[in-house]
């Protein structure tokens, strides 16, 4: 069934289970536009977390089937062929269909609801907000520069080892000036450094580092962002960007721009693509770690 038949069948068959409490509040506050939407943000949920689930991606809307068996076989037209199996400890919950849905408005609302409710990354993005654009919003003084490098180093795990050479540099690129015309080749600049005679590339801290002065303009470069463009890229030809390309930040913004453009998605801003960008990302492509 897809979400929205499963969504008719509670609304008729278990009342109790719509238009609940916690609906009502997550409607009043923002996070769904009504609650058709909040419970069908629910079953999107329950469908990436249950290991009784298994969700073809190979229609379009979704397919959800219960297996309360192994995977390898499931009723209503979903044929074995298309799970995934990676190994044979493969859990249902991690038996996914072939590639990411194509981008939506609701898709897209519908990651964006998800990211509100992820309160650790909420609350780490008010903080930085709070540093960035209240306590320390200009970059004169290498004290203020300095505490914001250090927190987006140890709230993003940036790998930044020598934070105060970071800091000097970046207080030489008179960056206040550059960040309100909107000059997108200041991270670029920002990113390329010498520390000890090495020459680094910190692009991606870069990119953080413009975004959380600028969200709306700024959109931040992460492996997720740069996997979800190319597959995108690669299915629907929105672009004609290489992999490298994306490395190049103005160059970046023009791809998301026609990633903007090409699914009608305009009413979002760059910064919300990058949000939706990233989380589909961490769905469609986790990463491995030994």
């Amino acid at each position: 069934m897809t979400p929205q038949q499963i969504r008719e069948v509670i609304k008729t068959r278990f009342p109790d289970y719509y238009d609940t409490e916690s609906h009502r509040r997550n409607v009043a506050q923002g996070h769904y536009s009504d609650v058709d939407h909040a419970l069908l943000a629910q079953i999107y949920g329950v469908s990436r977390t249950s290991g009784q689930v298994v969700v073809d991606k190979t229609l379009k809307p979704i397919r959800l089937v219960l297996s309360l068996g192994q995977v390898g076989h499931v009723s209503n037209g979903v044929g074995k062929d298309n799970v995934v199996r990676r190994t044979e400890q493969t859990t249902q919950r991690e038996a996914i269909m072939s590639e990411p849905l194509t981008p939506t408005c609701d898709l897209l609302s519908d990651y964006l609801a998800k990211w509100k409710q992820l309160e650790n990354y909420r609350l780490q993005e008010a903080s930085l907000g709070l540093l960035f654009q209240n306590l320390c919003p200009e970059n004169k003084e290498i004290e203020h520069v300095l505490l914001k490098v250090s927190a987006l180093n140890d709230f993003y795990s940036t790998n930044i080892f020598d934070t105060y050479s970071v800091a000097r540099h970046i207080l030489t690129k008179d960056i206040d000036d550059r960040l309100k015309t909107d000059d997108y080749s200041l991270v670029n600049d920002i990113a390329q450094i010498s520390i000890k005679n090495k020459n680094k590339n910190f692009y991606s801290f870069a990119s953080k580092y413009c975004s959380h002065h600028k969200p709306t303009s700024y959109p931040i470069y992460d492996s997720f962002v740069e996997k979800m463009l190319l597959h995108y890229k690669s299915r629907d030809n929105f672009d004609s960007f290489d992999k490298v390309d994306l490395k190049n930040y103005g160059r970046l913004i023009k791809v998301i721009r026609n990633f903007q453009g090409f699914y009608k998605l305009d009413k979002f801003t760059l910064r919300e693509i990058d949000i939706f960008l990233w989380l589909a990302g961490k769905d469609w492509f986790p990463k491995k770690y030994r």
